[in-house]
């Protein structure tokens, strides 16, 4: 079952002949959106009146287990997307859709295109054929590239029902010590009232034990800041960044967001915090 309405609303511009050929999807929740995206495909693939849970033909099957040659799904290689996926998809799709009506393809983490894949892409964005439809997915808009954004029809869905305890996998404990945590270490570095340094050895470490817990604690903060930027409802412990410029708020998103990717790759943690301050005080 698809959950965002906005997807809905894609599959009638479908049957009414008025989709765009590229869609740049913005969300909250990856995972659930590349399931609508899915659903969104095996119903407007279904040779017959879609219904969920159809034993009429194994179609859903092929294409919820990317058995379907023409669809294709792309994730980052290590911390990128590489020339050579965009190469390939290229190439599978010079010939023409054989099971579906389109060819298609989906870009995860769709972020982390890099000029040269994002310029590879250009060909598909700039020249779109009628048969092709392509899936760009993110939760991070400002870390893609303009080159993208520019061709594709942006679609933000936010998945209302996932709680800050689901999201991070967190106890309603670990939550409330981010938000005082957070909020006062966030507000010590930005108003430049102590030294980053010494709160990351004095505050933050002696609070945040593990690998995980410092993880936990970022998650927390960058979805802090994607509330904010989108004028969400926040806790009232981070009213003060409410009154941020808009590009300083995005710099801090980008700050928090770097640490996010750099602790996956067991970097020194110590050091890691480290240069998220120094980063910080180029805001």
């Amino acid at each position: 079952m698809i959950e965002s309405s906005k997807i809905k609303e894609l599959i009638k511009k479908y049957h009414e002949n008025k989709l765009s050929h590229a869609f740049l999807f913005v969300t909250n929740d990856l995972n659930k959106c590349r399931k609508d995206i899915k659903e969104f495909i095996k119903q407007i693939s279904c040779p017959q009146n879609y219904q969920e849970n159809c034993e009429e033909c194994n179609l859903c099957y092929q294409i919820e287990n990317n058995i379907i040659p023409n669809i294709k799904e792309i994730y980052p290689e290590g911390q990128l997307i590489k020339k050579n996926q965009i190469l390939e998809l290229k190439d599978a799709f010079k010939a023409k859709p054989l099971y579906i009506t389109n060819n298609i393809y989906i870009i995860n983490n769709a972020e982390k295109l890099n000029s040269s894949s994002a310029n590879t892409m250009l060909k598909f964005l700039e020249e779109p054929e009628a048969n092709i439809l392509g899936f760009f997915l993110t939760n991070n808009k400002e870390a893609m590239l303009e080159t993208i954004k520019s061709r594709c029809q942006i679609i933000n869905i936010r998945y209302e029902n996932q709680s800050l305890l689901e999201e991070l996998n967190s106890t309603a404990e670990e939550i409330v010590l981010f938000q005082k945590l957070g909020s006062s270490y966030l507000l010590k570095i930005i108003n430049k009232e102590e030294n980053g340094i010494y709160l990351n050895k004095k505050v933050l470490l002696p609070n945040l034990p593990d690998r995980l817990s410092v993880n936990k604690f970022f998650n927390y903060l960058y979805l802090i800041s994607n509330e904010i930027i989108n004028q969400k409802n926040i806790p009232k412990e981070f009213a003060f960044l409410e009154n941020m410029e808009l590009k300083k708020l995005i710099s801090l998103q980008k700050a928090l967001y770097n640490v996010l990717e750099r602790i996956a790759f067991n970097v020194n943690i110590e050091l890691l915090l480290d240069n998220f301050v120094l980063e910080m005080e180029k805001i």
